[in-house]
């Protein structure tokens, strides 16, 4: 018999109103989840009903933290909160316009991906840095909970990082790669060796109507 790996599910938090209005908001600035982010949220918590879930991590971030609390109430369960699991620190480009930073300061999530030093003179954190909590954070939680299965509750890059672990993604691959908001993205590990088992798990409906 094949011996059954632990997960690790990584959720994206559900659609907020800045995924509505394309502004970047960061780690600084509130978004609250929209009325569909919680329902695209809800959904995804009873999905989860089918996977005995030990542990729930969420970023400080209020966006993931209502997208958890959804979770935990339909689970019945609580989380606790993990910093490295927060978004990107944006600087002085939190609060602007999507259209508008690239008008201005041209393709500047490719430039991220890249880990364009650039960014540096805005405060943006960089990539690596990115990859790095949240890999230390992927080793800390098999350490904690080496046979159990764990959701944490992140935001798109954190969650990109995740993937970018695994495959060693290029830039212009990651700039492309979309994460939809309350998806899934389901890590199975061994011995520290990480693998990748679903990405963008959702309710089916969603494939067709996003």
């Amino acid at each position: 018999m094949n011996q059954k790996l632990p997960l690790i599910a990584l959720m994206r938090h559900g659609q907020a109103d800045n995924n509505v209005t394309r502004t970047l908001v960061g780690r600084r600035l509130e978004s609250h989840l929209t009325k569909e982010g919680r329902k695209q949220v809800a959904d995804a918590a009873k999905s989860l009903k089918g996977l005995p879930i030990d542990k729930i991590y969420a970023s400080p971030v209020i966006r993931a933290v209502e997208t958890a609390s959804i979770v935990c109430e339909e689970l019945g369960m609580t989380f606790e909160i993990e910093d490295r699991l927060q978004e990107i620190e944006l600087g002085n480009l939190a609060g602007m316009n999507y259209e508008d930073v690239t008008k201005k300061h041209g393709n500047v999530f490719l430039k991220f991906y890249g880990d364009d030093p650039e960014l540096e003179k805005y405060g943006v954190e960089s990539f690596a840095s990115v990859k790095r909590r949240v890999k230390q954070l992927l080793d800390d939680v098999v350490e904690r909970h080496n046979d159990k299965n764990v959701l944490m509750v992140s935001h798109l890059d954190p969650i990109k990082a995740a993937i970018s672990i695994i495959l060693d993604l290029k830039p212009d691959a990651l700039y492309n790669w979309h994460v939809y908001n309350a998806s899934i993205t389901v890590l199975k590990h061994q011995n520290k060796i990480y693998s990748l088992s679903g990405v963008n798990v959702m309710a089916i409906h969603r494939y067709h109507a996003e």
